[in-house]
């Protein structure tokens, strides 16, 4: 949040499953405070960390060669963890 204040309220009254994509490098959102509101949300929730995303989840050239990795891969990855997720949330809801 801004100027490190949580402005979790709206996510805590969520009732239904919510799925988080977060950059490991967001400086807007750190992962140590999603996931201090994610443990007092009470609906489904799951978190998929982009290795090395920033807020927009783009991962500097220099990391990717590093890594080795692609931005175009990291990304079809979070598409497949929102998509495993939704199939799953509805799975769940059907029974």
């Amino acid at each position: 949040g801004v100027k490190g204040a949580l402005r979790d309220e709206i996510l805590l009254k969520l009732m239904v499953p919510t799925m988080f994509v977060q950059g490991n490098k967001d400086g807007l959102c750190p992962l140590d405070k999603l996931e201090l509101t994610r443990k007092k949300m009470t609906c489904k929730n799951e978190l998929h960390v982009v290795d090395g995303g920033d807020h927009s989840f783009k991962i500097g050239q220099k990391y990717q060669k590093s890594a080795g990795i692609n931005q175009h891969d990291v990304e079809l990855e979070a598409v497949k963890a929102i998509a495993q997720f939704v199939q799953n949330s509805i799975a769940e809801s059907l029974t």
